[in-house]
């Protein structure tokens, strides 16, 4: 009895620090969101996805963060259900406890966001690792350095009849290059799709990347999804106003002397963060 005891209070002790770290990771993520809203065609936010998708010690902090998720969610998942195993038969006058309302539906709306998570993984985490397709940047000077070398090999005597004509079409490709498809510094093609890549950029080219600011405004531009995006991070509001309470109460750590200050961090999860995240979709879909 005394095993099951301490197994469920370390389980609580591991879902107060995964649900911390995500506390922390929250800001940052909203502050790269919002540079979507810049007026420079999307020269920031292709900077931080850049930064994020090249550097290793963040690519190690993805899979760090997205193991935190999981055991976040199947540690709330546990716990909900030993808690309903250890008083299967239910009380027979109503509890009126004082509990947070918020509180009795984490299990409800962490189940919700879970499955917002996985439509959101599938949409740009997916499309980075190049399990579905998406939309591509890629530098305008890497394609010309890599058509330049080709075309020294065909000076050369080096290229095939194939390979002639490839670089023909790549040629012809990049000469009539739509100003859609053309960044605002014309320093990227922007939202090429893979078809488009291989013809521009050349069949064995491999430097590209996933253009997540035209994914991004396209998906915000589906009235669909601009309506679960904002319903989502609803509900983000009620689960982060009792999970930052809950953090500092699975430590021991709300007395009363810093009970405000707690408050005051759960009202800016609960409101400053969701609507950080709530009015990019929002401006992206009425303005851009």
């Amino acid at each position: 009895m005394k095993l099951i005891k301490l197994a469920s209070i370390s389980k609580k002790l591991c879902m107060g620090a995964l649900g911390a770290f995500l506390l922390v990771f929250l800001p940052f993520h909203m502050g790269m969101n919002l540079c979507i809203l810049r007026d420079d065609g999307g020269e920031w936010y292709r900077n931080v996805c850049h930064f994020m998708g090249t550097n290793y010690i963040v690519k190690v902090f993805e899979v760090i963060l997205l193991a935190c998720v999981v055991f976040h969610i199947v540690m709330g998942i546990i716990l909900a259900i030993e808690n309903k195993m250890s008083r299967p038969v239910g009380y027979a006058v109503a509890n009126k406890s004082k509990t947070h309302s918020g509180s009795k539906y984490m299990i409800w709306t962490g189940g919700i966001i879970l499955v917002f998570l996985i439509i959101h993984f599938v949409d740009f985490y997916f499309a980075k690792m190049g399990l579905v397709e998406g939309k591509y940047v890629v530098k305008v000077e890497k394609v010309e350095r890599a058509f330049q070398e080709k075309a020294m090999k065909m000076q050369q005597g080096q290229l095939k009849e194939a390979d002639l004509k490839e670089l023909q079409a790549q040629y012809m490709a990049i000469q009539s290059m739509s100003r859609e498809k053309v960044s605002k510094n014309e320093k990227y093609f922007i939202n090429l799709n893979k078809e488009e890549v291989q013809v521009v950029c050349g069949k064995d080219f491999e430097d590209y990347e996933p253009d997540f600011y035209n994914m991004a405004k396209e998906k915000f531009h589906s009235p669909l999804y601009v309506l679960i995006y904002l319903l989502t991070f609803i509900i983000l509001a009620v689960h982060l106003f009792h999970g930052v309470s809950s953090v500092f109460q699975t430590y021991g750590l709300n007395v009363q002397m810093y009970q405000k200050a707690i408050n005051g961090l759960a009202w800016f999860y609960a409101v400053v963060i969701p609507m950080g995240f709530a009015i990019v979709p929002l401006i992206v879909y009425f303005t851009k």
